[in-house]
């Protein structure tokens, strides 16, 4: 093991020599304890950074099902539009069958009306 630092004026960590030289003071750190003074801030953060990461995830998969949800809608509301757009079409048709046999009662009536007259004659 090197010698530990104890030079007044150098305030650094050496973790391969497990030692923290501060000012003229020399301590020595076992290596299961060797953490730099920001780790528990990283650790903190890092775990920040986990739980928005894992709430992401959980709202991204809520907003999957919604989506899912939303397209199943759509495909059932494209299916009603075609059976109403068939329903509108066949309404048409009858509408028009129905005006061809109006047409045709009238010019029935017409016709016998003029032949009524026509017997006068």
């Amino acid at each position: 093991m090197d010698p530990p630092l104890s030079t007044p004026t150098r305030q650094t960590f050496d973790r391969g020599n497990n030692h923290i030289a501060l000012g003229d003071t020399t301590k020595e750190v076992s290596p299961t304890s060797s953490k730099l003074p920001s780790d528990g801030i990283m650790e903190e953060s890092i775990s920040q950074m986990a739980t928005m990461l894992s709430n992401i995830l959980e709202h991204h998969g809520h907003a999957n099902q919604h989506l899912a949800s939303l397209e199943a809608d759509l495909v059932h509301t494209k299916r009603e539009e075609e059976k109403l757009k068939a329903m509108i079409e066949t309404l048409e048709r009858e509408k028009s069958e129905m005006n061809a046999r109006v047409a045709l009662m009238e010019r029935k009536d017409l016709y016998e009306l003029f032949e009524a007259k026509m017997e006068g004659f």
